[in-house]
């Protein structure tokens, strides 16, 4: 019994090293800022109070949600999924995405769930209609308001070593559109995981959750 007690010991001990250096050379934990602005732009893939793991390892592409350097405030950070990669040409008008000529717009509803966020100017609170979007090989959600919006066109062409970023939240959103291309440099933590919802452990729907 004795002997088991120690093994059991090691074995723990041995799985804290392992977690400790995984966090430590490939993953950081984030909390997402509850500021309006983020926490809208990020809906409904996110919200603001989500507690979320960051894979800082690899180079993140097409499709993927990063974590990225406020252009515009250094101290603070963006959030977006790369829709354009150097050389790319980029056209939105209203809530219709093309790349290179090709549309990434929703082929599906979400799961049947209350998707909601905050107005960043006004406060109030907003329902979102959500739709899955494929992209880069894989597919993630992406959100729009259920009020009808003027079809402003968007264009713009990918520079040298830049990234294009996309809000996944169509209509209420802080992204490239707003301050232009950033530099892939600064664009290399992913988010991957949703470890607790701002609502607590009691949300199941958002807890342990891959982030697509």
């Amino acid at each position: 019994m004795q002997k088991f007690g120690k093994a059991l010991g090691y074995t723990v001990l041995a799985l804290v090293v392992v977690f400790g250096l995984l966090r430590v050379l490939l993953f950081k934990t984030w909390t997402v800022p509850t500021t309006l602005r983020l926490s809208a732009s990020v809906a409904p893939t996110l919200d603001g109070g989500d507690f979320v793991v960051l894979l800082t390892r690899g180079t993140p592409g097409f499709g993927d949600l990063v974590r990225c350097k406020d252009p515009e405030d250094p101290t603070q950070y963006v959030v977006g999924r790369i829709v354009g990669v150097e050389g790319d040409k980029i056209e939105i008008t209203g809530r219709n995405v093309e790349i290179n000529g090709k549309r990434y717009n929703p082929v599906q509803a979400c799961p049947p769930r209350d998707y909601k966020t905050l107005h960043p100017n006004t406060e109030a609170e907003v329902e979102l209609e959500c739709g899955v979007v494929e992209m880069g090989g894989g597919w993630h959600y992406r959100g729009q308001t259920k009020s009808r919006t003027s079809p402003l066109i968007f264009k713009a062409e990918v520079g040298e070593g830049m990234v294009f970023l996309l809000s996944d939240n169509i209509d209420l959103y802080d992204d490239s559109r707003e301050f232009g291309t950033l530099e892939r440099a600064s664009c290399k933590e992913r988010v991957v995981f949703r470890f607790v919802g701002k609502n607590g452990w009691g949300d199941e729907d958002a807890r342990m959750r891959v982030i697509h």
